[in-house]
């Protein structure tokens, strides 16, 4: 089990008790991301999105959720669904995106990249995540 700080253990108790669902792992900044277990992404996110708009009223910031997946190529496309091509070798993932994709995959000041490169490394063998246009 990870050790998280205590602001970060009451964000994902607060979205536990919302959603029903064990959250995996969290990162958050502007945007709070949650990493679910295989299977839990339709009860998390709750019937017509119900869940997530509930949490983001009572954490006050926007949430993005990933299924979690022990196949870190499978991994990488459900927290970059846009991703046109991906290649892994030695802990080293490179993803090819197009260039209308670029600045909502890569987010304001880069936040969501950041959060993706944390949950990769902190979930998976992936080490390294270059994006390509």
């Amino acid at each position: 089990m990870r050790n998280f700080d205590n602001e970060t253990i009451s964000i994902i108790t607060a979205f536990e008790n919302i959603t029903g669902t064990e959250i995996r792992d969290c990162v958050y900044s502007e945007t709070i991301y949650f990493l679910v277990n295989p299977g839990k992404i339709a009860m998390t996110i709750g019937k017509n999105g119900h869940n997530i708009k509930t949490a983001e009223k009572m954490l006050g910031k926007p949430i993005k959720v990933f299924e979690w997946s022990e196949n870190s190529k499978e991994l990488i496309k459900n927290m970059i669904s846009k991703a046109k091509k991906i290649e892994l070798k030695n802990g080293r993932a490179v993803v090819t995106i197009s260039q209308e994709d670029r600045g909502a995959i890569i987010g304001r000041h880069g936040n969501n990249i950041k959060a993706i490169r944390e949950l990769l490394t902190r979930n998976s063998d992936i080490k390294e995540l270059k994006i390509l246009p």
